[in-house]
């Protein structure tokens, strides 16, 4: 976990300055968690790191479809769920979510826009369910950067919160 940390850090410093998580971090990332897995639990910890990863980027995929999470951060959720033990990723992802919709709502506050967003949310939500389809979250901002909520940050407070045993 130690040295996801630091990973995470360098992550961090990427996704805040320029919105985007580099494939090489999380493939690192990943490497790490692998040969960690082999280390703790033999060559079926491949498998059990492999099977959680990929479930949580199944999980979270749809809401990379829509526009509501970008997709380094659905990697990235996915390769650090793999370092925690099965009964613990759920926890993991509750603390990171919980994270990022604090980090959305001081943002919020901050930008003095929570009327407006909530009232967009609440009327996206509508027209989903009155329609029966998905659609992108906010079609306006299609290939733009408006400088969301980075995930890495959430996820890191998730692992400090696991590192110091609050879960």
């Amino acid at each position: 976990m130690a040295g996801l940390t630091g990973i995470l850090c360098i992550v961090c410093l990427y996704d805040y300055r320029k919105q985007k998580i580099p494939n090489e971090l999380i493939g690192l990332i990943l490497l790490i968690g692998l040969i960690q897995s082999i280390l703790q639990e033999g060559i079926c910890g491949v498998g059990r790191y492999v099977v959680v990863s990929a479930w949580v980027v199944f999980l979270f995929y749809p809401l990379f479809r829509i526009g509501g999470l970008g997709a380094g951060d659905v990697k990235l959720l996915g390769a650090c769920a793999g370092y925690f033990p099965a009964a613990d990723v759920f926890s993991f992802l509750f603390i990171s979510m919980l994270f990022s919709a604090l980090f959305s709502m001081v943002k919020l506050i901050k930008e003095q826009n929570v009327r407006v967003r909530i009232a967009y949310f609440c009327d996206y939500c509508r027209n989903v369910v009155r329609s029966g389809k998905w659609t992108y979250y906010m079609p306006e901002a299609a290939g733009k950067m408006l400088g969301g909520v980075c995930m890495a940050g959430p996820v890191l407070c998730s692992v400090l919160l696991r590192l110091g045993g609050v879960y």
